[in-house]
C-alpha cells in the first residue's frame, strides 16, 4: 500500500512540475522556464540529502555515547585515531 501511495504523490510531484514549467514559459518566456527548473532541481536536491541523511545516521542498538553512531563514523573516528598516534 505504501509503494502506491509513494507511487501516486510521485506522479502528482511531475504532472505538478510539468505544469510549473508550462506555467513559467506562458508568464515569462524561456528565463523563467530556467528559474522554475531551477527551483525544482534544488528542491529535489534537498528532499534527497534530508531522506540519506536520515538513512545514513541511524544509532545501532548497544553502542555507548562515546561510541560512533553509525559504521561509517566508527570507522572515520579510527582512521583519525591512528593518524594522530
Amino acid at each position: 500500500m505504501a509503494s502506491r501511495d509513494a507511487q501516486f504523490w510521485g506522479g502528482v510531484v511531475v504532472v505538478l512540475a510539468a505544469l510549473a514549467v508550462v506555467a513559467g514559459y506562458l508568464l515569462g518566456g524561456p528565463r523563467a522556464v530556467w528559474t522554475v527548473a531551477a527551483g525544482e532541481t534544488l528542491l529535489v536536491m534537498a528532499y534527497v540529502a534530508r531522506r540519506f541523511q536520515a538513512k545514513a545516521h541511524m544509532r545501532a542498538a548497544g553502542e555507548g555515547p562515546d561510541a560512533g553512531h553509525c559504521e561509517r563514523c566508527r570507522r572515520a573516528r579510527e582512521r583519525l585515531e591512528a593518524r594522530a598516534r
